[in-house]
């Protein structure tokens, strides 16, 4: 079966589950960048230290397909990246308010687009869930390698942390990486 429509059967799949709520970090960028398969294969290959073509471990690869699904297959770990030519919510408004300091508001006006990042193994089975320090660290790893000064910040919905790309970003995607920010729900 091709990988496209193995992940084709997984969207079908997941469109009829009950999975919880979708874990994923957003990378909020300032222009509208979608990255190629080569750009997700070097990011993951810094992020985790190995070969991500399939051929060494057939747990590592990544497949892009725009027009279908992007993923980054991470060992257990599979991870859909989306791209948004747009920003990540229109409501300004109630966007700023929500965010206490002058940092995030700013980080959150520059932004024009985003990629999200989500662990689409969370459209399985729940009681197959991964844990949410592992799943968040396994995103951040991948997060922490697509940054670059076109990120306004990275922000991580469920869990409502906004980190500006002012250092901030970085501290915090490598706390979650290290399982060091507590992440249960």
């Amino acid at each position: 079966m091709k990988l496209v429509e193995m992940f084709k059967s997984l969207v079908a799949m997941a469109s009829r589950s009950e999975a919880a709520e979708i874990r994923s970090i957003v990378i909020m960028q300032r222009k509208a960048h979608w990255f190629s398969e080569e750009e997700l294969r070097a990011a993951a290959e810094r992020g985790w230290g190995r070969k991500f073509d399939g051929k060494e471990d057939p747990m590592y690869f990544v497949s892009a397909d725009h027009s279908v699904l992007d993923v980054v297959k991470a060992g257990p770990h599979i991870i859909r990246v989306t791209f948004i030519p747009a920003r990540y919510a229109e409501d300004d408004e109630y966007a700023l308010s929500q965010l206490p300091q002058p940092e995030q508001k700013k980080a959150w006006t520059e932004h024009r687009a985003c990629a999200l990042l989500d662990l689409f193994n969370d459209f399985e089975i729940k009681s197959r869930r991964i844990p949410d320090a592992e799943a968040y660290a396994s995103l951040a790893k991948l997060a922490l390698q697509l940054g670059d000064p076109n990120c306004a910040a990275v922000f991580v919905p469920i869990k409502n942390i906004m980190m500006p790309n002012d250092g901030t970003a970085e501290q915090g995607l490598r706390l979650l990486m290290n399982k060091e920010l507590p992440m249960k729900r």
